[in-house]
């Protein structure tokens, strides 16, 4: 593969040595330096640290690490009810990760810019955030990259509640159709 830092001669961590033997980021090693033989350098194969086995070499988790997901039921929102709660009960143990949401409307359309949760997101009675307010559920969109956030673990019979509300809904019978996801690690 070679030097992968715009031509300069620096190795990466993990860089593959070129041979086709093996597959990038298979194993559990990373290369680096060797011994020098009449002024050539050879890179060799060194075991990782066994607190690195959970993680490829550009710090990737690998597959296989219990993660599982809690579905919500979806809610809709109208005029005359601009708020409602999503709610999730897990029937195992479950520790979320990381959230999913989108708002739709009656046709189809993209409402996830005027939808909000308000004022928190609870899993049992602890509030998930450093604040309660307003917050954009976009934020948690499908496509957005590396939103993760530290909740406490879930049970049986510790439901989790997401509050949302929409701001502009027009008139009756205009709806807005909530859905969201969480994902985590589920704990066996």
């Amino acid at each position: 593969m070679g030097s992968l830092v715009l031509g300069t001669g620096f190795d990466v961590v993990g860089d593959d040595d070129g041979d086709d033997d093996d597959v990038m980021g298979e194993g559990n090693f990373v290369l680096g330096a060797g011994r020098r033989r009449r002024g050539h350098g050879r890179k060799v194969k060194i075991p990782t640290p066994k607190w690195m086995n959970a993680t490829t070499s550009q710090g990737v988790s690998r597959p296989e690490e219990d993660m599982d997901f809690l579905p919500f039921a979806q809610v809709v929102l109208t005029a005359l009810l601009p708020t409602n709660s999503l709610v999730g009960s897990p029937q195992r143990p479950f520790r979320p990760e990381r959230l999913v949401m989108a708002a739709f409307r009656e046709t189809g359309a993209d409402a996830a810019a005027s939808t909000v949760i308000d004022p928190a997101i609870y899993v049992g009675a602890v509030q998930v955030g450093a604040a309660q307010g307003a917050t954009p559920i976009t934020t948690f969109a499908a496509t957005a990259f590396g939103v993760r956030l530290t909740m406490p673990p879930t049970g049986q019979g510790t439901d989790v509640k997401i509050f949302v509300r929409n701001s502009a809904i027009p008139v009756a019978p205009a709806t807005v159709t909530v859905t969201a996801t969480m994902v985590g690690r589920a704990m066996r």
